[in-house]
């Protein structure tokens, strides 16, 4: 962190208050590492063009059509982001104005993080993050639970970008909310860190659900892996891969099958 940045967040700190800054900050994170790539990703599916077409992971057979797309996909995201915003202004307002606790709240001050101490915290929340995911995510498979809530996700067989946050509000909550929340206030992270957690999250949500051949980076992650877990519907709970490994449920677009 340089200085000037350093200089630049405690004049931020010292002239806003501390509610307003977590609030705009999560919001314009979550505009920019999510809905901006998932729009782009949205205006390629609609324009379908051949040329970018060809690069689509599944066939266009079995891509889903506009209507399900503006009308599913977007009004069910749009109402999960509204969700997740509600939920963190109450909390900011019965902890800074109800309770005035502020230290209840994410850590906020005046000082940036240093690179080891946000490199950590940020690692921390990753690998609970999965943790908490995956196994919420399999519970959601079950019969018990999946017809009530996690159908919703899952009636986009080939998945878009936009569909990503298309979901049952309790699953909302349980796998897209608490595994953020829950780790870092486990981990009482630098509010700074939790932003960057939360960008993290929504490009790889975007990306995982975006439908596209795009790379794959170290650890064998790539679009393709939770494409085939719509597809198949019983691998690639996780995010990253970690406990798909441990518990046998990992696969590969390629082989088709598990490892």
């Amino acid at each position: 962190m340089t200085m000037d940045n350093s200089s630049r967040w405690t004049a931020l700190v010292h002239k806003h208050p501390v509610p307003a800054i977590e609030l705009v900050g999560m919001l314009g994170v979550q505009i920019l590492t999510f809905w901006v790539p998932a729009g782009i990703f949205t205006i390629l599916d609609l324009l379908a063009w051949p040329s970018i077409q060809r690069y689509k992971i599944q066939p266009a057979r079995k891509q889903p059509s506009r209507e399900l797309i503006i009308r599913d996909a977007l009004l069910g995201s749009l109402q999960s982001q509204l969700l997740s915003t509600t939920l963190q202004a109450l909390q900011l307002t019965v902890v800074h104005a109800v309770l005035a606790r502020p230290d209840l709240g994410y850590r906020m001050p005046a000082t940036l993080p240093s690179l080891p101490e946000f490199l950590t915290e940020l690692t921390l929340c990753v690998l609970a993050r999965e943790t908490m995911y995956y196994y919420s995510h399999r519970v959601l498979h079950h019969p018990l639970f999946y017809a009530r809530f996690h159908r919703q996700h899952h009636r986009f067989h080939t998945p878009v970008a936009l569909a990503t946050l298309y979901v049952h509000p309790v699953e909302h909550i349980l796998t897209n909310v608490l595994p953020i929340a829950g780790p870092a206030r486990l981990f009482d992270v630098h509010v700074v860190t939790l932003w960057a957690f939360v960008g993290v999250v929504g490009i790889q949500a975007a990306l995982a659900h975006c439908g596209y051949r795009l790379f794959e980076m170290p650890g064998g992650w790539k679009p393709e892996v939770h494409d085939l877990h719509h597809e198949l519907m019983t691998v690639n709970y996780g995010l990253i891969g970690l406990l798909d490994r441990v518990h046998g449920t990992r696969a590969t677009t390629k082989l088709r099958k598990r490892e």
